[in-house]
């Protein structure tokens, strides 16, 4: 029981560390070679750890739970991940153990393993319903193998009882620490994004509008390149809220942030900055291209017809103001203000326009 909880603890709290280096990443079947690669090496290191922690069953009779490593290794990296760990387990027994017939029979079965636990859940979704499969499995090849190893009856019975109670208990235990860590994973993956997306339109929100702005500038500088600035406003957007409600509203706005996106280069930061007020930023791009690019926005809104629930389309308009790093302001805390005075001469000009800020701030 003592090694037995050696061996959950181990488990346990190598998956939670390795968790923290690869809960930003999407590690599946599907994911890149390289990174499934790397999934079937850590998982081959974690086997190799639990044959240094075996279990003692009886004086002079271990056992291991290295055929788990493998179980993770098919569930979550799929069959090069899975077959990459059985090799490194296989390898690491040879090595560390001696070449001898228990050795080698080690080797055959964490290579059945590493080949049959994909095949086995090829089609099965559910990882809980893998872990089941994959852990009988285990237990049936595992057990096939004491018979043929050990001649003792009484040890092979006790053998046998040991290990796949061990193991069943073990797996149990497992699975729900995976489950709540994939839940876990799930919900920071959710509050990470949150934090940076507009929840409505799927841009960037106010937030990361700033973090982006402050890395950019420093990078201008170094690279002497340009940056454009676009403030945009939708026009009397209040009296759509007033005349539609705010859920119509909502449903404009987003259509017109895939607008925005239709508008601007692939490469353009586009974020939501307020309730109706957007910014773009223009990488690497002079005032003509900004102008134009602001240009093609506004007639785009002007002749685009907002659907709404009721099925009536609505049009609406934008007044958009432009400033541009060195030749507005060489100051990128200027750079800000002078788009956003652009923008209010533009909407005090009568809306619908364009205005570059052109007055050069020394």
């Amino acid at each position: 029981m003592k090694d037995l909880f050696l061996n959950g603890t181990i488990l346990i709290s190598f998956i939670a560390l390795v968790n923290q280096f690869i809960r930003d990443l999407d590690f599946s079947p599907a994911s890149n070679i390289k990174l499934r690669l790397l999934g079937g090496v850590i998982t081959g290191i974690l086997g190799c750890i639990l044959m240094i922690f075996s279990v003692e069953v009886m004086p002079g009779v271990i056992v291991d739970f290295r055929n788990i490593a493998i179980i993770l290794a098919s569930i979550f990296g799929g069959s090069v991940t899975s077959i990459l760990a059985g090799l490194i387990i296989g390898a690491f027994r040879l090595l560390w153990f001696g070449v001898s017939e228990s050795s080698m029979m080690a080797f055959l079965v964490v290579l059945i393993m590493g080949i049959g636990c994909p095949l086995i859940t090829y089609k099965v979704r559910s990882k809980k319903i893998k872990c089941l499969y994959l852990t009988m499995f285990n237990v049936l090849i595992s057990s096939i193998a004491f018979i043929v190893l050990v001649q003792d009856h009484m040890i092979l019975l006790q053998l046998l009882l040991s290990y796949n109670i061990g193991c069943l208990i073990i797996t149990f235990i497992l699975c729900l620490f995976i489950n709540n860590l994939a839940t876990s994973n799930r919900l920071f993956k959710k509050y990470k994004n949150e934090s940076s997306i507009d929840f409505l339109t799927g841009l960037y929100n106010v937030r990361q509008f700033d973090k982006t702005y402050n890395d950019i500038t420093s990078r201008i500088i170094e690279n002497d390149e340009r940056l454009s600035l676009l403030f945009i406003d939708i026009d009397y957007f209040k009296k759509i809220n007033d005349t539609f409600g705010h859920t119509e509203g909502d449903v404009i706005l987003k259509e017109f942030g895939k607008l925005l996106l239709e508008s601007c280069r692939d490469f353009d930061i586009i974020s939501r900055i307020g309730g109706e007020e957007f910014s773009v930023l223009l990488l690497d791009c002079h005032p003509q291209q900004a102008r134009k690019i602001a240009e093609r926005i506004r007639s785009s809104v002007e002749k685009h017809a907002f659907s709404i629930s009721n099925g009536k389309a609505v049009s609406i308009t934008v007044s958009i103001g432009i400033a541009t790093y060195p030749d507005t302001t060489i100051n990128f805390n200027d750079l800000i203000k002078e788009s956003d005075k652009a923008l209010y001469e533009a909407k005090q000009a009568g809306r619908n326009k364009v205005v570059f800020a052109d007055v050069l701030n020394e």
